[in-house]
C-alpha cells in the first residue's frame, strides 16, 4: 500500500466511528449478502460490482464518491436520504424519471 492509501485508511479509522471492521481494496464481485452485519465498518475502495444485498442495514450509513450507477432498490426504506453533489441524471423512482424533474424544477 502507498503511503497516500495507508494515510486514508488512518484517517478513515480515526473518524468518530468505532469500526467494527476495516475492508480495504477488497473484491466481492457478484457476491450475496444476507443479514449480514457491518455495523460501524469502513469500506475502502472495494468493489461490489454485480452484487445483491438482502434484509441489509444501512442505516446511519455515508457513501461518499461511490459509483452506484445502474443499482437497483426494490422495497428499500429511504426516508431521511439526502443526495449532496450527486449526478441524478437518469435516476428513476417508482417509473418517475426524477432526474429529468429535478433538472426542470433548477431551470424555472
Amino acid at each position: 500500500m502507498t503511503d497516500c492509501e495507508t494515510d486514508n485508511i488512518q484517517k478513515a479509522t480515526e473518524s468518530p466511528l468505532r469500526p467494527n471492521m476495516v475492508v480495504v481494496k477488497a473484491d466481492a464481485t457478484s457476491s450475496t449478502f444476507c443479514k449480514v452485519n457491518s455495523s460501524h465498518s469502513i469500506i475502502h475502495e472495494t468493489s461490489y460490482f454485480n452484487c445483491r444485498f438482502n434484509r441489509a442495514n444501512f442505516e446511519g450509513s455515508a457513501f461518499s464518491g461511490c459509483d452506484i450507477d445502474g443499482a437497483v432498490y426494490e422495497n428499500c426504506s429511504l426516508r431521511g436520504v439526502e443526495f449532496v453533489n450527486c449526478d441524478i441524471d437518469g435516476l428513476i423512482i417508482n417509473g418517475v424519471n426524477v432526474g429529468d424533474l429535478f433538472k426542470m424544477f433548477v431551470r424555472g
